[in-house]
């Protein structure tokens, strides 16, 4: 069974029992996960430097200290390592602040949810002040009561913590809060401490949706369409 329509969704799960939201960011509310994949070309590019063919393979693994140096070195770029890095900050900033989208239905979803009445909250291991100008520019910041940082709490989401203070800022029971997450991980971690949840589909996350199927309560092409998998 299906539900379709932002606002058939929201009244579904009010009418299961659900009070409240916690939301992840990054690939669940915002289309930004392919930055990443691109920073590496897209700086190469600034400077006038055709990257080779498969490098986001190459940088994926790595960490961004690990990307600017193999960077300079496989480019034998004159730039210093600070000087890679502060370009690479910079474009993603300015990602952020000026070209990243909102992920399809999303703001019709969330006042789909405020008319029902639920309480939204946020949860991010990212950069919250790149993300909260981007979530302030494209008009949706003022949904939530709260965002809610991992790195604020010394946490990550293979951990329980992030929502569990998520969770006291809403006040309610976790078998009345649904935790919406595009990554295996994160919904795992959600799933195994007691949330609703559902999974929301991403194109970075290919490799594990059937897994997230089989984790999640839900599952969310985009959030005009809810599939229920339990």
């Amino acid at each position: 069974m299906k539900i379709q329509g932002t606002g058939e969704i929201a009244e579904y799960l009010k009418k299961q029992g659900i009070r409240g939201c916690i939301f992840d960011i990054d690939g669940t509310l915002i289309d930004s996960m392919g930055i990443w994949n691109e920073l590496g070309e897209r700086y190469l590019r600034s400077i006038h430097v055709e990257p080779e063919s498969g490098l986001a393979e190459t940088l994926f693994p790595l960490s961004l200290g690990e990307g600017v140096q193999y960077l300079k070195n496989h480019y034998h770029l004159s730039q210093q390592e600070d000087e890679v890095q502060h370009g690479i900050t910079g474009i993603l900033e300015n990602f952020y602040r000026k070209e990243v989208q909102l992920k399809l239905w999303t703001s019709e979803f969330l006042s789909s949810l405020k008319k029902q009445g639920m309480d939204m909250v946020l949860t991010t291991v990212g950069d919250a002040e790149l993300e909260e100008a981007a979530l302030r520019r494209l008009g949706i910041y003022d949904c939530f009561r709260k965002m809610l940082v991992c790195q604020d709490y010394h946490t990550s989401k293979r951990e329980p913590l992030i929502y569990e203070k998520a969770l006291e800022v809403l006040g309610f029971q976790k078998n009345e809060v649904i935790v919406f997450e595009d990554v295996l991980q994160a919904l795992s971690t959600a799933s195994k401490t007691g949330f609703v949840t559902a999974g929301v589909q991403d194109e970075a996350s290919r490799s594990d949706w059937k897994a997230m199927q089989e984790t999640a309560d839900f599952w969310m092409r985009d959030f005009h369409t809810l599939e229920p998998m339990k």
